[in-house]
């Protein structure tokens, strides 16, 4: 019986927007490490304040993951603004892809949560127009605010166009995570109510950790949902900017 990550080809890019993403996607890249070691991990924002200090957490949380440091490449840009830096991030990821042999690449989901998310999903799918065919790209869901007045923490926003797929979770695997919620110590406060809102630090699934493929052809000047997006209450970000890059 496969297992539903053995259809992800290697070698994969994990591009994450901040450091903390990483834990909504642990597993699978613990598995992924495991079967074949060819993972490599990005991030595109610094974070704000504690810039350094937020690095040495990932790369202490993704090392603790199995991928190597110099499978880690990092951006630096402004925290909450890479759209503002779309273009230098198509053409620095495009030449990523290609140094790296991606066959693969994980990336945030496209779900109005944080506009430095759904940049990085635009900005890998950009990329991938850019080259030849054969690069595969892959969404994991980390919030939204479909259908509620808080946040789904975790859950996809329906899409007919692709299938979810489940990554299983044995105790080890929710321990992990767990263990892994800890190694942000710079992000507590944010972290800690936010997973709380699924089942606490140990992400409690009961299918596991989901993924599925982006559909081809996605149109990126569409809101992801109806209604008012999670980044316009916090952020200075309105989907109309995000659609207008796009367009351009």
């Amino acid at each position: 019986m496969s297992l539903p990550e053995d259809e992800v080809k290697a070698p994969v890019l994990f591009l994450f927007a901040h450091h903390d993403d990483e834990i909504f996607i642990a597993t699978l890249i613990r598995r992924l490490t495991d079967e074949h070691g060819q993972v490599a991990c990005a991030w595109l924002t610094r974070g704000g304040l504690g810039g350094r200090e937020r690095e040495a957490e990932s790369h202490r949380a993704v090392e603790t993951l199995g991928v190597g440091r110099n499978s880690l490449f990092f951006f630096r840009l402004p925290d909450g603004k890479a759209l503002d830096y779309l273009d230098e991030i198509v053409n620095r990821l495009t030449r990523l892809l290609v140094k790296l042999r991606i066959v693969s690449v994980f990336v945030p989901a496209f779900e109005g949560g944080h506009p430095d998310h759904d940049t990085a999903q635009l900005a890998v799918a950009l990329s991938i127009r850019l080259l030849p065919g054969g690069i595969s790209l892959y969404e994991f869901p980390l919030y939204n605010r479909y259908h509620t007045r808080l946040f789904r923490v975790g859950e996809f926003i329906p899409d007919a166009a692709s299938t979810t797929r489940w990554t299983s979770m044995k105790l080890r695997d929710r321990l992990l995570k767990r263990k892994l919620s800890h190694f942000f110590a710079s992000q507590r406060l944010i972290l800690v109510p936010l997973l709380g809102l699924k089942g606490g630090p140990m992400m409690l699934h009961l299918k596991g950790e989901p993924f599925r493929r982006v559909p081809v052809g996605r149109d990126y000047r569409r809101r992801p949902h109806a209604g008012r997006l999670a980044y316009e209450y916090f952020t200075r970000y309105r989907f109309g900017q995000f659609a207008e890059k796009v367009r351009r």
